[in-house]
């Protein structure tokens, strides 16, 4: 048994299509599936709650099919309660899909279904963990999300802000233009990015590292972000190792000719530009700054901290 979890509204509402698809191409080959279809935000988190939640130590695996973007495996993960007991496969239908692009799993939703029904290749995978606070409500309490691809405070969290706020991505989507609003966005952020000092701690060894004027400080699981952005190039998904892109103290003009590099992961010869590989670490900046994971904009908020878990998903690449 196959259970699906769908985000008919991923990709603008192209999810819907993508699903009708794959239900045709299951019906017709005779497979024995459920499906779960989100109605709402927090509703795949709900689902996938309800998938694993009676799940015991006698329990038989079950597999989980999500059906949707990388925001939508972020929402699925917030819902597991047993990952012992769970192997989950992915179809992707999003906009960036950046989990997709480092799995080399097919865009193409029917050929990503026939590698997960018919050559599946299980590996267990890493999953970060970002503890934060919510500083515009002036709660003093810890909140936690979890993360496969990336989580990041910054100029890139508030791209994601805007981006999801945008009805201009909805409209570009529908033409296969998509990427264009976040291209806009992402201009006009940096164009009012402030000057902003931060500290990251990296736990492994206790060192403070000052930083100044913190443009994005990303950790990465996976070793694309944004669309396509190999910030990461050395990022490794079961390692047990967070890898750290953290871009500070540029002019607007210099990230602009900093940032196209990156593509390819040549972004790292820059001076601007720092990387590090650590287990854990924790970010301070002066002002509150947007948090996102998994492209996932989530608060403005000016501490964070970063862990990864271990190998710890069971994932069909």
């Amino acid at each position: 048994m196959y259970h699906f979890i769908v985000n008919p509204a991923s990709r603008s509402g192209q999810g819907a299509k993508y699903w009708r698809e794959v239900e045709n191409y299951l019906k017709e080959h005779q497979i024995t599936y459920s499906a779960h279809i989100s109605t709402h935000s927090g509703h795949v988190a709900e689902l996938m709650r309800e998938l694993t939640k009676n799940l015991t130590d006698s329990s038989d695996k079950i597999t989980v099919i999500v059906l949707g973007g990388d925001g939508t495996v972020n929402e699925a993960l917030q819902g597991i309660q047993r990952f012992d007991k769970l192997i989950m496969g992915y179809i992707p239908t999003g906009s960036s899909n950046d989990l997709a692009r480092d799995l080399i799993i097919s865009k193409d939703p029917i050929q990503a279904l026939k590698s997960i029904l018919d050559t599946p290749v299980l590996h267990t995978m890493d999953i970060g963990t970002v503890e934060y606070r919510d500083s515009l409500s002036g709660s003093s309490n810890w909140l936690t999300r979890r993360f496969a691809v990336s989580c990041s405070i910054g100029y890139d969290a508030a791209i994601c802000e805007e981006v999801m706020r945008s009805r201009l991505k909805r409209v570009l989507n529908r033409v296969g233009l998509g990427k264009l609003v976040y291209l806009l966005i992402a201009l006009k952020q940096l164009m009012r990015a402030k000057s902003i000092d931060a500290s990251l701690t990296l736990h492994d060894d206790g060192q403070v590292i000052p930083i100044r004027r913190l443009l994005f400080l990303t950790g990465m699981n996976h070793r694309y972000e944004g669309g396509g952005f190999m910030f990461a190039p050395k990022a490794n998904d079961h390692d047990g190792i967070i890898d750290i892109c953290c871009a500070s103290n540029a002019t607007a003009l210099r990230v602009l000719r900093i940032l196209p590099t990156a593509y390819k992961g040549n972004h790292l010869r820059f001076p601007e530009i720092d990387e590090h590989r650590i287990t854990s670490y924790s970010v301070k900046t002066q002002e509150p700054m947007w948090l996102h994971a998994d492209g996932e904009p989530l608060v403005m908020t000016n501490h964070i901290m970063v862990s990864c878990q271990k190998e710890i998903l069971c994932f069909i690449s």
